[in-house]
């Protein structure tokens, strides 16, 4: 069931139990995420006070403008389209899609992020996320922290670890890599997040810290707009019961990159 508070945020639930709440209103600095629970109703995301939204949430870095300025954005007239509905019979997602008008003295850029949110199965809660940047009358470029982040909340034993076979902060920390994960133990249970970008997304680096409040970032290398151009860019997150040794991310990988098993690519 979605539950929305018009202008603010919607809730999703599963048979009666909480899945997520998307944040999108205009009293925030981006559209996040929280809280986000595992498939053992713990919540995974971290209210945060520090520079980055709370929990999961999609940020565009510097945008500047076609003579290399910054330019200051303003975000406006958030929405909010309640795209498609799942029956509790299937195993289609439930889709919905938000869109932001971002602004100087002109708008400059629409974001829309279109989510799919799967039926739990096998322990595992699996979000899909289309992010198209669509530049409105000039060109513009990004450059710096773009991409998708995780604010993730305190748990005990937290690692970090990415694609290829690197575990840890120092190892994972500014690495490239096709996905990275942090798992913990909270409560008992060993908990993790993923964040798979799709390979054509290119280049993908990943920042992770694994203190006790770890957070992971999948940046985007930098690329531009010409006027009324559009880029897509496509993630899967998984938020599963496990740890590094017990759940093959790089299964659920092979599968995403896979089209016919992403709710936002086309079957090959």
């Amino acid at each position: 069931m979605l539950d929305e508070v018009p202008g603010k945020q919607l809730t999703v639930t599963e048979e009666g139990e909480s899945v997520l709440t998307y944040c999108y209103g205009e009293s925030v600095s981006c559209s996040y995420f929280h809280p986000l629970y595992a498939p053992n109703g713990q919540v995974v995301t971290e209210e945060t006070e520090q520079r980055h939204p709370s929990g999961i949430y999609f940020t565009l870095g510097t945008v500047n403008d076609d003579n290399g300025k910054p330019i200051k954005l303003q975000r406006s007239n958030p929405a909010f389209d309640r795209e498609t509905f799942r029956s509790s019979a299937t195993e289609e997602p439930v889709k919905f899609v938000s869109e932001t008008t971002w602004e100087a003295a002109n708008p400059v850029l629409t974001e829309k992020c279109k989510v799919a949110i799967y039926p739990l199965h096998n322990d595992v809660r699996i979000l899909d996320l289309k992010v198209i940047l669509h530049a409105a009358s000039n060109p513009i470029t990004f450059e710096g922290e773009i991409g998708l982040g995780y604010h993730a909340v305190e748990m005990e034993h937290r690692k970090a670890a990415n694609a290829g076979g690197k575990i840890g902060e120092s190892e994972v920390n500014g690495q490239e890599s096709e996905w990275a994960t942090l798992c913990g133990i909270s409560s008992d249970a060993a908990i993790g997040v993923a964040i798979l970008p799709h390979l054509e997304n290119e280049q993908t680096v990943f920042l992770a810290e694994d203190t006790y409040k770890g957070s992971l970032f999948a940046q985007t290398a930098p690329f531009s707009l010409n006027a009324n151009e559009k880029r897509e860019l496509n993630y899967r997150v998984l938020i599963y019961i496990g740890d590094l040794f017990t759940f093959d991310v790089s299964d659920y990988y092979e599968k995403y990159i896979d089209s016919k098993n992403c709710a936002f690519l086309k079957t090959r």
